[in-house]
């Protein structure tokens, strides 16, 4: 019976009345309450992850360089007996690739602009994959840099006005008494934008053989050994068995994390969980106050059916029923609505990148969205069994609200 009555009562309501309006405001308080959580947490987790991935996919998972490299964030100290190290390091488990590259500070100077850079230099081996992501021209993918050859970011070659394939001149000095700076000439390799403003416009790109040859090194001589792991959330477990090989301590070396070294960066994206949380649980408040009010409005309206219900021996349950159905009834169609429009929107922002964010701030040029179906279920389902919950609750003894006298009233 409460079924068909709240069926009847949906069929004859009118559309000028006040709870009718009322209605179409707590549809659309559901509708843009859920959309926005599920925005919330799309937004918030393709900001995590893509924030993240960039920051692993330019930068190792540990490094192994002296202390002093390490505090000044420059690696450009020779390792001694790096050979050995390599050789313990290499028996850990979890390690996918070791790389080796030395950094050294450089000047540009061009068209009455100076510009202060890191020129860092990688080994013969070392894979191009992760940065080739970030080349603006897939006709110059890179698989192996020449002593002579250069990769520069767009920041860069805009600032000193320079093309592709074009040489540049670079200004070394490898002694604090060098009263002449040494020279060397690079050709621009290729360009790459990561939208981290501190790599793009304080690094390029080179073979690691130009800075030995500066250094008067052998061709083993580095100043970082670089680690890349198979799983990035065994991190702190290898860096704490390369922490025990006794080399690292009879070196004067320490280890460094991705996380360590870019801990602002890691701090603030993990406060996202907390925005999201927060996001979810107004949305979900505002939505239930709004269904709310509008049943509540329903059920002003049809005093005098309450009380002839209750007259005729209807018990408080089966009313409360009633406008429990009206209730749960907006709560669905707001949800299927928001699901509807969010899956919309994340296609067109995925496909086409409308919304633009400045890199400068968030790492990324357009806004993220990311589908996590496990995430988006349990949105739905918590949010449709805290609001189905309050309203059952709310309702369950609705007559209360109405005295047997309403029925002449």
């Amino acid at each position: 019976m409460p079924f068909f009555i709240f069926k009847k009562l949906k069929s004859n309501r009118d559309k000028n009345n006040i709870s009718s309006r009322i209605i179409k405001i707590a549809f659309l308080s559901v509708f843009l309450g859920f959309f926005v959580s599920l925005s919330a947490v799309s937004i918030g987790k393709g900001l995590q992850y893509s924030i993240k991935s960039k920051l692993y996919s330019i930068n190792p998972d540990l490094v192994i360089s002296t202390y002093e490299n390490i505090n000044r964030g420059l690696y450009s100290d020779k390792i001694k007996n790096i050979e050995s190290l390599i050789d313990s390091v290499q028996l850990i488990k979890d390690i996918q690739k070791v790389n080796y590259s030395i950094e050294i500070p450089s000047i540009i100077s061009k068209n009455n602009i100076i510009e202060t850079i890191i020129f860092k230099g990688f080994d013969d081996k070392y894979s191009f994959e992760n940065i080739n992501q970030y080349i603006l021209s897939d006709e110059n993918k890179i698989e192996k840099l020449e002593p002579d050859e250069i990769l520069i970011s767009k920041n860069l070659l805009d600032q000193f006005n320079l093309s592709f394939n074009e040489s540049l001149m670079l200004y070394f000095q490898t002694d604090f008494n060098q009263k002449i700076p040494n020279v060397r000439y690079y050709k621009i390799r290729g360009v790459f934008q990561t939208d981290f403003p501190d790599f793009d416009n304080n690094y390029i790109i080179g073979n690691v053989t130009s800075i030995q040859n500066l250094n008067n090194w052998n061709s083993f001589d580095y100043s970082a050994i670089e680690i890349s792991l198979i799983d990035k959330s065994n991190i702190d477990i290898v860096k704490k068995k390369i922490s025990s090989i006794d080399l690292l301590n009879k070196n004067n070396l320490a280890i460094q994390t991705v996380e360590s070294k870019f801990q602002n960066i890691f701090n603030w994206v993990s406060i996202f969980d907390f925005n999201i949380i927060l996001i979810l649980v107004l949305m979900i408040i505002i939505s239930i106050i709004s269904v709310v009010i509008s049943t509540l409005s329903m059920v002003f309206e049809r005093i005098k059916m309450i009380g002839i219900l209750s007259s005729i021996g209807s018990s408080n349950k089966i009313i409360g029923r009633i406008f429990f159905y009206h209730g749960f009834e907006v709560l669905i169609k707001g949800i299927l609505a928001g699901n509807l429009i969010f899956f919309v929107v994340y296609y067109i922002q995925n496909k086409y990148e409308v919304i633009k964010l400045n890199p400068s701030d968030y790492y990324v040029d357009s806004i993220p969205f990311i589908i996590d179906f496990s995430i988006i279920s349990y949105v739905n389902i918590s949010f449709l069994f805290i609001s189905g919950f309050t309203l059952f609750v709310t309702f369950k003894s609705i007559s209360k609200l109405v005295p047997l006298k309403n029925i002449n009233s």
